[in-house]
């Protein structure tokens, strides 16, 4: 395994990869996640590059950026940006990273990875850097839903494994899925996504289409939730100045300290009533699908010159995050770059059991 570096690891320093922990003392002792796995014979490669502070979902950093496994010229995404390519690449057969705002599905689905961001709460934070307690999930990357369902049962304490590994039955018993209205355009992810509706439609799945909360609400409450706890969390980098940041992520914590403490109140309880309905759709299906991220891997070079690229990637993945759902992302076959489908469901186990169902009848599997 490997693990984002805002994991601790006992005898590393954890940078969040920061300049500005530069000179951060080793680890006392492992994160109680890493531990966890270690005692079941997880045998650790190394920590993974990340976005600076998680505060970011390209995956640039001045300091490092692994490049896109499929495509040396793109970008990985972001925030857990080493831990999907060390996967999709092969140094680590799982990685563990954390997911604010999607920080462990965008880079999966750019890079052609599996991955699981858990429900609120369901795995142990200990020993994990925080950017926005309120956002925080843990997450897992591998290759196969499988993989990330073994990892499951060892952070919960869990002895089940998602219920369609191996050879799922496709009829009967195919999941009713709800299809998230996303805007139509000729782009691979819409494309891919909507040949992969009928591809399980023609297995039995009965589909049918679902009103997410729009995109503009999840970004309205969920944004000065993250700026504002993130001023809070770094608050020291703000008061020791800003010179050692990135400006990118100089410029949003400014932004967060700048939030006032009624709007984060405010976005704190519309924050529960969006959990609310989202779990009462949920209860009409299995889970509902959509793109991970609208858009595939943009190149280094469109990154630097579009400042609002992170905006673009975030619009599917942010819901989970705001109403503490788990999500799944699964690579979708025969693109030209990576896609990824996000299964959102109301419980950990059927997120991984719906996903491993598409991801089996969509011929996912490496």
């Amino acid at each position: 395994m490997a693990v984002k570096d805002l994991v601790a690891v006992a005898g590393v320093p954890s940078r969040s990869g920061g300049a500005w922990y530069a000179d951060a003392t080793p680890e006392r002792r492992d994160a109680v996640a890493v531990a966890a796995l270690r005692s079941v014979g997880a045998v650790l490669v190394g920590t993974a590059a990340m976005h600076e502070l998680a505060f970011g979902v390209t995956g640039v950093n001045a300091l490092g950026t692994p490049a896109n496994p499929v495509d040396p010229a793109r970008i990985p995404g972001g925030s857990g940006s080493g831990s999907p390519v060390a996967v999709a690449e092969r140094s680590a057969d799982v990685s563990l990273g954390t997911d604010t705002g999607g920080s462990v599905r965008i880079p999966s689905a750019l890079c052609g990875v599996v991955d699981f961001k858990p429900s609120f709460g369901a795995y142990p934070l200990d020993g994990v850097l925080s950017l926005a307690p309120t956002l925080d999930h843990f997450g897992v990357h591998a290759r196969t839903v499988r993989e990330v369902a073994a990892v499951h049962a060892v952070l919960t304490g869990s002895a089940g494994v998602a219920r369609w590994t191996g050879t799922p039955p496709v009829r009967p018993g195919a999941p009713r899925l709800g299809v998230a209205a996303v805007q139509q355009a000729e782009c691979e992810p819409v494309v891919a996504g909507a040949q992969a509706f009928a591809a399980l439609g023609d297995a039995g799945v009965t589909l049918g289409g679902v009103e997410l909360p729009g995109t503009r609400t999840v970004l309205t409450v969920s944004t000065p939730i993250l700026l504002a706890e993130a001023a809070i969390v770094y608050a020291v980098v703000l008061r020791r100045g800003l010179d050692q940041i990135g400006p990118d992520v100089a410029e949003r914590l400014m932004e967060g300290a700048r939030t006032p403490s009624a709007t984060h109140a405010k976005a704190t309880a519309e924050r529960l009533a969006q959990h609310k309905r989202v779990s009462c759709l949920l209860d009409g299906v299995d889970a509902v699908i959509d793109p991970t991220v609208p858009i595939t891997a943009a190149t280094f070079d469109e990154a630097r010159g579009e400042p609002e690229l992170g905006r673009r990637l975030v619009p599917f993945t942010r819901l989970a995050n705001l109403t503490g759902h788990p999500a799944v992302t699964i690579p979708l076959p025969g693109c030209d770059l990576p896609v990824g489908l996000q299964v959102l469901a109301a419980t950990d186990e059927a997120a991984l059991d719906v996903a491993s169902w598409c991801e089996h009848v969509l011929g996912s599997e490496p």
